[in-house]
């Protein structure tokens, strides 16, 4: 069964790749059904038994990385009635998603089965969401929609208002229980898009997060200050060690610090593709 956060809002485990608490979606609901993020298409089937006779009338999409809207495809052929929402530097790879899926293969290697395939998505299924859209859910819910780049140029994040709920996709990073990881994956990521889009989420003042790696926290405004601060120290410490290592030495070191021994094989490799995401950003700030 889906986790009751609230009476309008349920987080569904996506079971990403295997593991509990790595991957989520979020279940709106007030007269109407909202989703936000499908995970990978390895999610769908889940998605479905979890929702039961609920059928969203709204998929909105924080962006177009196949690990949030892998599933999109699969989940408008299940719901013929469904909106997909997305950035409109994310319709193009919705309708085809050929080089998304070049490029999890290039990058993620041996693990690219565990983000599966993404599927094309007919145009006519998709609407354009632009920063102050707002679509009501009915009983006092609606969803609105922030632009939020940084972490990639077409993402967004959702906020409800009378929850103060802000879906933040990666925009805040990625928590694992107690381990925090910046999430700066290549090829796109921008440290002053991501720490604008920081500011501009804190003057919305909500009062809880919701990751999609993952679950609800609490203390939101603090958290996005700490995240601000962190991002910063992360991009430094990288920017530090590339100075005397190559990148993939850069890569061993930041993996083996004690705080992320922990992490499962996959989120290790997670881990390394945020690393790389910095090396990638300050190689372009050099040029």
């Amino acid at each position: 069964m889906p986790v009751s956060l609230t009476p309008s809002i349920e987080l569904i485990d996506m079971l990403q790749f295997g593991l509990p608490g790595t991957g989520a979606t979020y279940h709106i609901y007030g007269e109407r059904h909202a989703l936000i993020d499908t995970g990978t298409s390895h999610s769908v089937a889940r998605i479905r038994e979890q929702l039961g006779l609920h059928a969203p009338d709204f998929i909105f999409l924080t962006h177009v990385h196949p690990d949030h809207a892998g599933g999109a495809a699969l989940l408008a052929q299940a719901y013929p009635q469904a909106m997909i929402g997305v950035h409109e530097r994310g319709v193009e790879h919705l309708i085809d998603p050929s080089r998304v899926n070049a490029s999890i293969r290039a990058s993620t290697g041996q693990l690219a089965n565990l983000y599966g395939e993404m599927f094309p998505l007919p145009a006519e299924r998709i609407t354009v969401l632009k920063h102050g859209d707002r679509f009501d859910l009915g009983k006092g819910i609606t969803i609105e929609v922030i632009d939020a780049p940084g972490h990639a140029p077409h993402h967004l994040c959702f906020f409800e208002r009378s929850h103060r709920a802000l879906f933040c996709g990666d925009a805040v990073g990625i928590r694992r229980g107690k381990i925090r990881v910046p999430a700066t994956v290549p090829p796109s990521f921008d440290l002053e898009e991501s720490r604008a889009t920081i500011h501009r989420l804190k003057k919305y003042k909500p009062n809880r997060l919701y990751f999609t790696h993952f679950g609800e926290v609490r203390n939101a405004v603090s958290i996005l200050k700490e995240y601000d601060h962190a991002l910063h120290e992360w991009v430094e410490r990288i920017r530090e060690l590339r100075r005397d290592l190559s990148d993939e030495e850069v890569v061993r070191e930041i993996l083996s610090a004690p705080q992320f021994k922990s992490l499962a094989e996959e989120l290790h490799f997670e881990l390394a593709m945020c690393v790389r995401g910095v090396l990638h950003y300050l190689a372009r700030r050099d040029r």
